[in-house]
């Protein structure tokens, strides 16, 4: 099976330089855990709950000043499109991590996470997103 079988779409994206504000805006109104966060229009990291968490939360800092580039996990780890679903789960089995952007011709198209991988359907996903 193929990565974009069961993947996410779109992912949802936002520039290095938001105010974190409005990435906790769109993971609150999507309800997901994080936002490939990118530089010129390509991913450059990733913010995910658990970041904002620890960087503004914790440390009592206004998420309206703060810029997305500095909470963002980076160098962001991809896959294509076309990658298989056991190649995309080794990836972040041995990485640690629980998504990956998906990139297709250079662009960014979706977001592969554990519970795509677990459920192996994304519209199970979108039934329990939205």
């Amino acid at each position: 099976m193929k990565v974009k079988e069961i993947m996410s779409f779109p992912a949802i994206a936002e520039d290095e330089n938001v105010p974190v504000a409005k990435i906790i805006k769109h993971m609150e109104l999507s309800r997901i855990g994080s936002v490939v966060i990118t530089k010129a229009g390509k991913p450059a990291g990733m913010a995910v709950d658990h970041d904002i968490a620890a960087k503004v939360i914790l440390k009592d800092i206004n998420p309206d000043e703060m810029k997305a580039k500095e909470i963002m996990s980076s160098p962001v780890i991809t896959v294509e499109a076309d990658a298989s679903v056991e190649d995309a789960s080794g990836i972040m089995a041995r990485k640690g991590i629980r998504r990956l952007p998906v990139i297709e011709n250079g662009e960014l198209v979706g977001i592969i996470s554990i519970r795509n991988v677990l459920t192996g359907k994304p519209e199970h996903v979108r039934k329990y997103l939205f």
